[in-house]
């Protein structure tokens, strides 16, 4: 595994919403209410980009068909059974980033 390195902390806020490619995969890194999350960017609806996306009160909104998911769980709260898919964030240093 390899670190690749996303931002620097002293960057990151509430409200922060990002995409970043890496390694072939297209990433989303949010920060939300002091939570920080690193996402797939596509939607697990209809595979949307989610970088565009509404984000309030840990609760994320696909800009494309307006499909709600819960930050926390990935869950939807439309009645979709499909879900957010995260990767675990690292650290090193004063940056956060994601271990491929």
């Amino acid at each position: 595994m390899a670190f690749y390195s996303l931002e620097r902390l002293m960057h990151l806020y509430d409200g922060y919403c990002k995409p970043f490619s890496v390694a072939g995969y297209s990433l989303l890194l949010i920060q939300e209410q002091g939570h920080r999350y690193l996402l797939l960017n596509q939607c697990p609806h209809q595979q949307a980009p989610l970088d565009k996306a509404i984000i309030r009160q840990n609760k994320l909104r696909c800009p494309v068909h307006g499909m709600q998911f819960d930050l926390q769980t990935g869950v939807s709260q439309d009645g979709c059974s499909h879900r957010l898919q995260f990767l675990p964030l690292a650290y090193q240093g004063a940056s956060i980033g994601v271990d491929l």
